[in-house]
């Protein structure tokens, strides 16, 4: 049918006042099938359309009184019919947070669980959707569904991906990503039932070879249900940390930045995941990640900075890596994301406080020009890197070492100096900080008194 034409017919099922024509509510209270279907692909081609504005058109629906008519064919025998029904439900749940809880009220929910089991892939691939939309659309309707259980099905499309479609299995991979979401209302008991039963799944998922879509938002799902001891364990348990340290040289940007984030959780999730990490050659892989993807730089550091923190010996594993000089050079870059900046530097700092033990670590900080480094970032505007570097730089010219006559020449040379004097004086004028503003002070009257003095009026 020419395009004019279509518009036409289309703008003939909403009446003036913004209503659905009586034709069509008429066919579909009908008993007969044909009418019936005649009238639901009429609904579902105008919503499909964009002729008018969604927003008019899904009122009209809703406003129309037949939602529970339309959600009952959900169940129908007919493909067409089900396929065309699941089509404006998953419209519905796309709109206003009233839109949707209409479709709720309406009893949406056991309906698409039992759809999203169905044998035909649209009506199933729109039930899963639709769950999703109703999950991400606020809390109150998440915990609702949450509480019915009705991402088991989702789970169990996910438990053996091989018997659905790649759309299906797609749809149930980012219907849990959509359940897990945080949020501050979500009801405890109900997450946590979710978790019990998800994350075993999830995690086989994970270490079986799937597509790098799901995969992306199975391994966000779990990101979000990574906030207790017992998930932790669980995921630990799932055996999926050598996949997540694979993933993250993954040229996918979401199962990358996923699997990343998802590491930064379990970095912090105490020494056993941590070490675990490390047994999988985390190191190297954040080495190819920091060098090729930039947008990747500000989770490596997050990572390295855990690791940093750790104990000695697992700290010894970071600064005798090819990170550290990647950690400096990110640090001194004036042009690189603050976020990212700020992280190195803090990698930097938990690295050099390891060196008052052992002295190792201020010689291999040295020779990565971690001076020069913290002498850039002096001069951030970012004032949470700033107490780092200078407290990085206390340890390294400040305690007793054999190197550290060099780097105080190394400070000296990158007008390491001159930037302490200006965090000296803007701290004694500034709140921000007055630690760092001593500090900077202990130094330079300790080793260049000639610019601690005050600035003549």
């Amino acid at each position: 049918m020419d395009e004019h034409l279509l518009e036409m017919e289309m703008k003939k099922c909403i009446t003036l006042d913004g209503q659905l024509a009586p034709g069509i509510v008429g066919g579909i209270h009908s008993s007969n099938l044909h009418l019936q279907l005649e009238s639901v692909s009429k609904v579902a081609q105008l919503l499909r359309s964009k002729t008018l504005s969604a927003d008019i058109l899904l009122q009209a629906v809703v406003d129309s009184g037949l939602l529970p008519n339309v959600i009952n064919m959900l169940s129908s025998p007919d493909a067409a019919l089900g396929s065309e029904a699941s089509s404006i439900i998953l419209n519905i749940t796309l709109g206003t947070s009233q839109q949707t809880s209409a479709a709720v009220s309406a009893g949406a929910i056991p309906k698409l669980v039992a759809a999203s089991a169905c044998e035909v892939e649209a009506v199933a691939h729109n039930a899963l959707l639709a769950l999703g939309n109703i999950a991400g659309d606020s809390e109150e309707l998440r915990n609702t569904l949450l509480e019915k259980r009705a991402y088991r099905p989702a789970l169990e499309i996910l438990a053996d991906p091989s018997k659905h479609s790649a759309k299906v299995v797609d749809a149930s991979a980012w219907m849990m990503e959509s359940c897990a979401a945080p949020g501050t209302l979500v009801k405890y008991q109900s997450i946590l039932t979710c978790i019990r039963e998800a994350i075993p799944i999830l995690c086989k998922f994970i270490q079986q070879k799937n597509k790098p879509k799901p995969l992306a938002a199975v391994v966000k799902a779990l990101r979000h249900m990574c906030f207790s001891s017992k998930a932790f364990n669980m995921i630990f348990d799932g055996g999926i940390v050598p996949r997540l340290v694979q993933f993250c040289t993954s040229k996918n940007d979401g199962l990358r930045e996923g699997a990343l984030l998802l590491m930064v959780r379990l970095a912090s999730g105490g020494e056993m995941l941590l070490q675990s990490l490390l047994d999988n050659d985390v190191i190297q892989s954040l080495q190819i990640c920091i060098t090729n993807y930039a947008q990747s730089r500000r989770p490596g550091c997050l990572i390295a900075s855990s690791i940093a923190k750790a104990t000695p010996l697992r700290a010894e594993a970071l600064v005798e890596s090819s990170v550290l000089p990647l950690l400096t050079r990110i640090v001194a870059d004036q042009e690189e994301e603050l976020k990212a900046r700020n992280e190195a530097m803090t990698a930097l700092f938990y690295l050099a406080q390891k060196g008052a033990i052992n002295h190792r670590f201020f010689n291999l900080l040295v020779e990565a020009d971690c001076v020069e480094a913290c002498c850039g970032a002096l001069g951030c505007t970012d004032w949470g890197i700033i107490p780092k570097a200078v407290e990085t730089i206390e340890s390294l010219i400040h305690t007793r070492w054999s190197g550290a006559e060099d780097a105080r020449e190394r400070l000296k040379d990158s007008d390491g100096v001159d930037l302490l004097r200006d965090v000296w004086l803007e701290g004694r004028e500034s709140e921000w900080t007055e630690s760092e503003s001593e500090t900077a002070h202990l130094l330079l009257r300790t080793y260049f008194p000639e610019s601690s003095k005050p600035p003549r009026v």
